[in-house]
């Protein structure tokens, strides 16, 4: 995340190794990527998820053998990152995780607060904001959809 003075910015947030997931051995990997497209790639799930995001730039890409995702943003205002400032000068907070996700923290350039106390702080003149998580997935079968990736890339340009 890249902050101005008052509070607006840009961010990017890189998902990588998309995958499907399921409890149990059924294929659902044409599903789940045709939903990735349709829904969010193509459509505007994101931005409805997440009102006060403009600008949104998507895109999904291979790198290093697995499906990635890419999106970049630009905001308004701290609080549509769910960012927090304590007073006019205080640090800058950011509340990692959530038990509905399993989101834990990989890295950040800013300072943890310990899992007690799952809250990142920079200090309040801090402009450049990284932070790194990892979903933690209880399914018991996870499909890569990066197949079905190289199938729908090769028929767009097939197309063209």
């Amino acid at each position: 995340m890249t902050l101005k003075d008052d509070g607006s910015g840009e961010a990017r947030i890189v998902f990588r190794n998309i995958q499907s997931e399921s409890d149990d051995t059924t294929n659902t990997t044409d599903e789940d990527f045709q939903q990735l497209v349709d829904t969010y790639l193509l459509g505007n799930r994101f931005e409805k998820d997440n009102p006060g995001f403009h600008n949104v730039r998507k895109r999904l890409f291979e790198e290093n053998g697995k499906l990635c995702g890419e999106v970049s943003i630009s905001f308004d205002s701290l609080a549509t990152l769910r960012l927090y400032r304590y007073e006019t000068d205080g640090p800058l907070m950011y509340f990692v995780g959530s038990p509905i996700t399993s989101e834990v923290l990989q890295g950040t350039n800013g300072a943890y607060g310990r899992d007690w106390m799952p809250v990142v702080f920079w200090p309040h003149d801090t402009r450049e904001l990284f932070i790194k998580t990892k979903i933690i997935s209880q399914a018991s079968y996870h499909r890569s959809l990066l197949p079905n990736f190289k199938k729908w890339e090769q028929a767009g340009k097939s197309q063209k």
